[in-house]
């Protein structure tokens, strides 16, 4: 089993206090300047964590921003692999990739040929891999990863097949599994899903997309989630007041430890 870096393991710290909210920035929707003031939102919720990418994103961008989250505002960021993890110096023991295969794309640079390119960069610029299962559930729309990617949906009544998948990629030993529906989906992942993992994976489980209300958090914490990403709410200044009412929310659901 490849050993838990040191962002894994401040994720796992966090855990143990509470399910964590993770907000993701989309280095293609800021520039300095934009990304400052949400760093900024984001430091005042006393969050530590952050994650980085999106589907086509420029690596000079993120480099950039990656150097002001970590080093103006001490962040954990975690990349996309989206991002060409190969082309980005990461800060050691504070930049990790979400080192992920998405078993139901149909591109197969998402499920083999992407790791293979990026591998032998990572230790050379300071990423720690986390080893990720990122899988596309049914939200009623395609995302732009999907599109790219070619994405395959797990039926949204179908919850069992989200748990195959899951502990396959348990068997295989990824450890963190991303429901994603795609940047701005319309639906929210679903609890059923998140449930089923939850109870009966070992997986530090994340649903991401459609995430908009401080009661869909709740009921994602409910259902056991482990953290839940939160991006495109983000684009817009409202988006921080219901980012604060999940962070408020989390902290009324108990820890994990998962170490």
């Amino acid at each position: 089993m490849y050993p838990i870096g040191k962002v894994e393991k401040d994720i796992y710290a966090l855990r143990k206090r509470g399910p964590i909210v993770i907000p993701q920035l989309d280095p293609d929707n800021h520039d300095q300047n934009s990304a400052e003031r949400w760093f900024k939102r984001v430091e005042e919720l006393g969050l530590k964590v952050i994650s980085m990418g999106g589907s086509t994103v420029d690596a000079l961008i993120t480099q950039k921003l990656l150097d002001i989250a970590v080093k103006d505002h001490d962040f954990d960021v975690i990349i996309y692999m989206s991002s060409n993890p190969s082309s980005i110096n990461g800060i050691k023991g504070k930049t990790a990739v979400y080192w992920g295969q998405i078993p139901n794309a149909q591109n197969t640079f998402y499920t083999w040929d992407g790791l293979i390119a990026n591998s032998l960069s990572l230790e050379r610029n300071n990423i720690d891999p986390l080893p990720t299962l990122y899988a596309f559930d049914e939200r009623g729309t395609t995302g732009s990863a999907e599109w790219i990617s070619r994405g395959f949906s797990i039926p949204r009544e179908k919850p069992k097949i989200s748990l195959a998948v899951a502990r396959a990629a348990q068997y295989l030993g990824m450890r963190f599994y991303i429901m994603a529906g795609g940047s701005g989906s319309p639906n929210p992942p679903p609890p059923t899903h998140v449930k089923l993992l939850a109870t009966h994976s070992n997986l530090f489980v994340i649903p991401t997309s459609g995430i908009k209300t401080k009661e869909c958090a709740n009921e994602l914490f409910s259902a056991g989630a482990d953290a839940i990403q939160i991006g495109s709410l983000l684009e817009s200044e409202k988006g921080f007041d219901v980012l604060k009412l999940m962070v408020g929310a989390a902290k009324h659901y108990p820890g994990k430890d998962f170490i």
